[in-house]
């Protein structure tokens, strides 16, 4: 066993790529990719969610998202409509030729999934979901950008002075600073 073999977070994605890779040689001969699969199946059990939120539920970016709700909704899957008063905002239901696709594609992930919950007792698959809880809260509060700030910034560089001008820029809305920057540019044209 290597070094990264050993590391349990490593561990984790090697069995995310492997269960994600088996639903999606599952889900092809279907026409639907993964994410498409998960959108539907959270569809059908919250009818008429946010593109915003289904993303959260599915564990996507809303770009990532909205192409797959376009995807959907060109192959007759979905149906979005606006929501008045909402803005921009659409609410999503799944159709009746989307809930037919669900059904079948559902049983063979049922299957996919059975592969892995076979491998273990009732009693395993009870500790494993308190596992993997107990392991998921260690990030609860932990900031993505925190991390990813501390992971980049050098160890041993000092901080930087600001001197009042940046510090001044800094607290205005960016807005009035852009409109400010353009006016000072037209100037100088």
């Amino acid at each position: 066993m290597t070094a990264v073999d050993d590391r349990l977070g490593h561990m984790v994605k090697s069995l995310e790529q492997e269960l994600s890779g088996a639903k999606d040689a599952a889900l092809r001969p279907m026409g639907l990719t993964v994410p498409q699969y998960q959108a539907l199946l959270v569809i059908a059990d919250t009818p008429g969610i946010s593109g915003a939120e289904l993303a959260r539920r599915c564990l996507v970016t809303p770009q990532t998202m909205t192409t797959v709700l376009g995807n959907l909704t060109v192959k007759g899957l979905i149906e979005r409509r606006t929501v008045p008063g909402q803005g921009r905002a659409m609410e999503t239901t799944i159709t009746a030729a989307g809930k037919r696709l669900l059904g079948r594609a559902d049983k063979k992930i049922v299957e996919v999934e059975e592969l892995l919950s076979g491998q273990l007792t009732k009693a395993d698959q009870q500790s494993l979901r308190k596992l993997l809880e107990k392991c998921r809260s260690a990030f609860a509060n932990v900031a993505p950008a925190a991390v990813a700030a501390e992971e980049s910034a050098p160890a041993t560089r000092p901080a930087r002075k600001t001197t009042a001008k940046k510090a001044a820029a800094a607290k205005r809305p960016a807005k009035k600073a852009a409109t400010k920057r353009t006016a000072s540019r037209a100037k100088k044209a």
